[in-house]
């Protein structure tokens, strides 16, 4: 027994000793791993301090300095965009009139009486006869016209009592309409209104109306809205404009105001000449009440409606009788064909444009002998509908475009932060690249404030006129500048040196010539800026130095980390 208690106490000995060595080994392995991690961090940290002290060294190589001086900065708004023929003209013949053959072409130059196109001469004949008789027949109309009087009157259209008179006898209809907005004005539901504060006024409560000739009106307060309360009083003496005092219980005064018509209707028209005015201030007026006597009213708008399509007509038989004398079409000016229509679409006629026209004045001329609108109605004894004699038949067609080859334009996109700048009249400089490096003098000839948004981003435009030179085609692209300030002998520095906050800006005027860090921020007053340089108003003088750096690849761009617009504000 006791030998074999010994045996196992030997084991378990020798057991533990192996335990303790392999022990010792961990610690020992665990040691050494411990001190290779350190050595490694002291040799990365020892060369990341290198790596920093060169970026910071290549950092202040590029610190730059100014010294404050005077002299111009501008401001610019530029653009591009293609230039086309300003002073063109089209030109056209008499429908009716057919084409031989065109003798020119495109974008071919031009001089003045050149031969254009040969034209059938049996059409502008037939042409030239066919307008003589519709000339012959208009002035048959305006004979007729011209010898016709109208007699109509003007009725109220609606119950109510009249307040105010604008029209008098002798007076142009459609010029006091123009001046006044109305013939005259007629109180519809029999009541006048005053509005004052509404303080404690509540919407049924009387009160008393004292008006500037002493008297005394019944008033009820209407509605009260936004602090005001609207009193009504009887219409029949009021009158419109009249200063009134509102009084309360015990005489006491409320407010003061003037006297309007509570539910006014307007008595309208728009041609002929007030003969007589039957109507009379505060008359107690019927639907059918004759207001006002007109003449000429039939006659006015009959007569120059067919005066328009006769000078239409001696324009086109005018035409046809040059064509007719030269045998031809010819150029009216010197100039460059820009386009040759197709034959086929060339017919620009006017016709529906002037039927459009005629059936308009038609219903001109018919709201003469039953008026239809508020408040007025007429009757005349005799009129022959408008419509019978205000047709034209004269029409045209385009052969082609000339221009004048004396100005050009280009139209270009203005940003929103830039098109409360610009005004008709700037100065701008056009260049063309196509055709060499020469700048041309412009204006501004053009404003276009309608906002055109596409992707997020507003624009709108401008438009440019300019002496066209040679070689310019319409279609080439234009640069353009306009200046829009231009300061001289200020104080001037870098742009680059200027550093803006939401409130202020500041420049440095010192930095650490071992680390490159900028020193002693001053705040400034910034003037006109552009991308070079910038005014300063305050702040500095004449020689300061100041300090900037230009450098965008630093420490941080150098591992990933974006350099300023990392936030980390280096």
């Amino acid at each position: 027994m006791d030998e074999n208690k010994n045996r196992d106490e030997a084991l378990f000995t020798a057991l533990d000793k192996e335990k303790r060595k392999k022990r010792r080994k961990r610690i020992i392995t665990v040691l050494i791993i411990v001190a290779l991690v350190a050595a490694g961090l002291v040799i990365g940290v020892t060369r990341l301090q290198a790596t920093v002290r060169d970026a910071v060294s290549t950092q202040t190589d590029q610190i730059l300095t100014w010294a404050v001086t005077t002299g111009s900065v501008s401001t610019t708004v530029s653009g591009e965009g293609a230039i086309s023929d300003v002073d063109t003209e089209d030109i056209t013949i008499p429908d009716g009139v057919d084409i031989d053959e065109i003798l020119v072409e495109a974008n071919t130059p031009v001089s003045k009486g050149d031969v254009l196109a040969t034209v059938d001469m049996n059409t502008v004949t037939a042409a030239l006869a066919d307008v003589q008789e519709k000339i012959s027949e208009k002035d048959k109309d305006l004979a007729k016209a011209s010898s016709e009087t109208a007699a109509t009157i003007i009725k109220a259209g609606v119950s109510g009592r009249v307040k105010i008179i604008y029209a008098q006898p002798g007076d142009d209809i459609a010029a006091c309409m123009v001046e006044h907005g109305a013939l005259a004005v007629i109180s519809q539901d029999k009541y006048m209104c005053v509005t004052i504060p509404a303080g404690e006024l509540s919407v049924g409560d009387k009160v008393k109306v004292l008006r500037e000739n002493g008297s005394e009106l019944s008033g009820k307060v209407e509605s009260t809205a936004r602090g005001n309360a609207v009193i009504i009083v009887p219409d029949k003496d009021a009158m419109p404009g009249e200063h009134a005092t509102v009084l309360g219980k015990g005489g006491k005064e409320l407010g003061k105001a003037d006297l309007e018509i509570h539910n006014p209707i307007k008595v309208t028209g728009h041609t002929g000449v007030i003969s007589a005015v039957k109507a009379k201030i505060n008359q107690q007026a019927g639907t059918n009440t004759i207001l006002f006597s007109i003449k000429d009213a039939s006659t006015a708008s009959k007569y120059s409606g067919i005066l328009r399509e006769r000078r239409d007509l001696e324009e086109t038989l005018s035409a046809l009788l040059t064509i007719y004398r030269d045998g031809a079409i010819r150029a009216p000016f010197d100039g460059t064909v820009l386009t040759i229509e197709d034959e086929k679409d060339s017919s620009t006629s006017s016709q529906d444009a002037t039927q459009d026209a005629s059936q308009g004045l038609s219903m001109s001329a018919m709201g003469i002998s039953d008026y239809s609108l508020t408040g007025q109605t007429a009757s005349t004894s005799s009129s022959t509908a408008a419509s019978d004699t205000s047709s034209s038949d004269s029409s045209e067609k385009k052969i082609m475009t000339l221009s004048r080859d004396k100005e050009m334009s280009v139209k270009f996109s203005v940003d929103e932060s830039d098109i409360l700048a610009l005004e008709v009249g700037q100065e701008a400089t056009v260049t063309i690249d196509s055709i060499g490096v020469e700048k041309y003098k412009g204006v501004l000839t053009g404003i276009d404030r309608t906002a055109n948004s596409k992707s997020g981003v507003t624009t709108y435009s401008a438009t440019v006129t300019f002496e066209k030179a040679e070689f310019m085609l319409s279609g080439m692209t234009a640069d353009v500048v306009i200046t829009i300030s231009d300061t001289g002998d200020v104080l001037i520095v870098p742009t680059d040196a200027v550093n803006k906050t939401s409130a202020s800006a500041y420049v440095y005027t010192a930095s650490d010539p071992v680390t490159g860090q900028l020193l002693n921020p001053v705040t400034v007053s910034c003037g006109v800026s552009n991308d070079d340089y910038t005014e300063i108003r305050s702040g500095l003088s004449e020689g300061d130095i100041v300090y900037y750096s230009k450098s965008e690849n630093n420490f941080w761009d150098m591992y990933g980390f974006g350099g300023t617009s990392s936030g980390f504000g280096f």
